[in-house]
């Protein structure tokens, strides 16, 4: 339920543990909701989450198209796409065609203003899709309108990492000027019209790390990304949101960092992660912490296996108020069958209710 949500993030034991889930696997959903999630894919999704207690998740879908090849790859729009679920990955072929990309200094020639919003018609967008979300699901879950591009993740996305990496390396005082100073801006806009939907939550992401950990130095973060975190989050903190924070990669190096920062909540979507980290640092300040569930585990273990681990994180996760479980990185169509039904049934026996 909502309530339990917004329970673990102010630091109260809820009435029973929370989840979020990002839910992609068709074959679930459609056992789960006894619909086809492509030809009913609100009400497939809608049933799925509740039939399963997930509390955090995203608006129904108002459509869903099958995938092109599948089981297989294609090309579409600029983006190589790959079948994993109902709804498709998929990574940039090419980046900022209209550019030329002659000389190490060629990303200066983007202007970081293409980023920039319209507020009204942010607010009219934000407010229909939270009033939508809210007449269907009520209190039954918490809205993840996941704001993705916080800060550090806006040149990955837009010019991939290796130009991003070697430009804020070389020059990092005309890349703050260029990039870091407008796009924080931007972003605080756009933070302040998440805080003005009324949710009591509002999710902010940035990847702040590979998978094998961070790719600068921890004194670039502390220069250039984290003071500026405080002013992009201050329209959130000033409604008085819970915000939290979601990042790839392994955020080891960050977990004390972050808490210093006013997020309520912390997911870690991968991993590689350390779990015990996260409980001797976010469980032990009481903040709210998501995830727990290993996706690789449950991916290629065998279900006993699948169902010892759920036993395992719950009943570790469980002894701080602020958990909220969910598996690193989401519910996509490789996972096998058995094994997801292992990891519900195994919720379902601890007090999660879920219905397979």
């Amino acid at each position: 339920m909502r309530q339990d949500v917004i329970d673990s993030l102010s630091g109260v034991f809820p009435s029973r543990i929370p989840t979020k889930e990002t839910l992609n696997h068709p074959g679930l959903i459609r056992r789960v909701s006894g619909l086809d999630p492509w030809d009913h894919p609100a009400d497939a999704f809608g049933e799925a989450w509740r039939k399963l207690s997930i509390d955090v998740h995203a608006a129904a879908p108002a459509s869903a198209t099958r995938p092109q090849v599948p089981g297989g790859t294609w090309v579409e729009n600029g983006w190589r796409c790959a079948d994993i679920g109902v709804f498709p990955t998929a990574v940039r072929v090419s980046y900022l065609e209209d550019l030329d990309h002659s000389g190490d200094d060629w990303i200066y020639a983007y202007d970081p203003k293409r980023d920039d919003i319209d507020p009204v018609a942010q607010a009219a967008a934000l407010a229909a899709a939270q009033a939508e979300f809210r007449a269907r699901f009520g209190d039954l879950a918490v809205h993840d309108h996941l704001y993705y591009t916080m800060l550090f993740t806006w040149p990955v996305v837009t010019f991939d990492w290796e130009p991003f990496l070697a430009a804020a390396v070389l020059d990092p005082e005309r890349f703050d000027r260029h990039f870091w100073q407008p796009w924080a801006e931007i972003s605080r806009r756009n933070v302040e019209g998440l805080a003005a939907m009324g949710e009591e939550v509002v999710f902010v992401h940035d990847d702040l790390a590979t998978s094998r950990g961070p790719v600068f130095s921890p004194a670039f973060y502390d220069r250039w990304i984290f003071p500026r975190y405080e002013r992009i989050l201050e329209p959130a903190v000033r409604a008085g949101r819970r915000i939290v924070f979601a990042s790839d990669g392994n955020i080891d190096a960050f977990l004390e960092r972050l808490l210093e920062l006013p997020f309520a909540g912390l997911v870690y979507e991968n991993p590689a992660t350390s779990f015990d980290r996260v409980l001797a640092t976010w469980g032990e300040a009481g903040r709210g912490f998501i995830g727990g569930i290993d996706t690789a585990l449950l991916t290629h273990a065998s279900p006993g296996e699948v169902a010892a681990h759920t036993r395992s994180v719950i009943e570790r996760g469980s002894r701080y108020p602020g958990f909220v479980l969910s598996s690193c990185g989401g519910l996509y169509g490789d996972v096998p069958m058995e094994n997801l039904l292992a990891y519900f049934e195994t919720r379902d026996r601890m007090g999660i209710p879920a219905e397979v």
